[in-house]
């Protein structure tokens, strides 16, 4: 521009008609009212959002907290129940390991008596075996007693035939003065203990009364 200026040879006045420029400070007034009203409901709305969301966590915290106190109170509600239901378990344990001891006793108790029972079963069953062993000797005895009985009834009933036939014949041979002889008869019974039940009877038969009989008529 120095240069310029030195190589100018003359000096040049220019005048120029302009309109005027405009006003910057109510440009810039109408851009501040703009942007501040732009601010203003930005903020509003920012506000607004805020608040919906504010209030939508307050419900959210609200209804977590309820929640949060609902399942609290659950599980103070099932910690008690458990703690019932473990006590319920501790006294059911016991009751059963009472029963099951009682359970014990009562089987150690019957088994006693039933081992007393069978060794008295057992013995009577015994003494029963024994008695009827012994009944069965004693009707074996009675028999044979029953037997001798009758044969001695038998033997009576000939022998006192067989004296009335000998008296009258001693009377007879008295009063005629032949001597009678003296009859001796013996019979023998034996019985052996009554654990063999085998009575020995000496066989009475009827042709040896006969003899008998002839020899004293003779």
């Amino acid at each position: 521009m120095n240069c310029l200026r030195k190589q100018s040879t003359g000096d040049v006045s220019v005048e120029v008609n302009a309109c005027p420029g405009p006003d910057l400070r109510q440009i810039l007034e109408d851009l501040r009212c703009q942007y501040e009203t732009l601010i203003a409901r930005n903020r509003k709305e920012v506000e607004d959002w805020y608040e919906c969301k504010i209030e939508e966590v307050n419900r959210e915290v609200i209804t977590s907290g309820q929640e949060v106190e609902t399942c609290n109170n659950q599980v103070t509600e099932l910690r008690r129940q458990l703690q019932a239901l473990e006590i319920d378990l501790q006294a059911q344990l016991s009751q059963r390991n009472n029963l099951e001891s009682s359970l014990a006793e009562t089987e150690c108790q019957y088994n006693t008596l039933l081992g007393e029972l069978q060794n008295q079963i057992t013995c009577v069953e015994q003494q029963l075996a024994e008695i009827r062993a012994e009944i069965e000797c004693q009707n074996q005895e009675y028999k044979t007693l029953l037997d001798v009985k009758c044969r001695l009834e038998q033997e009576i009933q000939t022998y006192r035939c067989l004296l009335e036939g000998g008296q009258q014949d001693l009377i007879h041979g008295v009063g005629s003065g032949v001597g009678g002889g003296v009859i001796r008869t013996s019979h023998t019974y034996t019985t052996t203990s009554a654990s063999h039940c085998q009575p020995q009877v000496p066989p009475c038969k009827t042709g040896d009364i006969q003899v008998t009989c002839r020899r004293i008529c003779d």
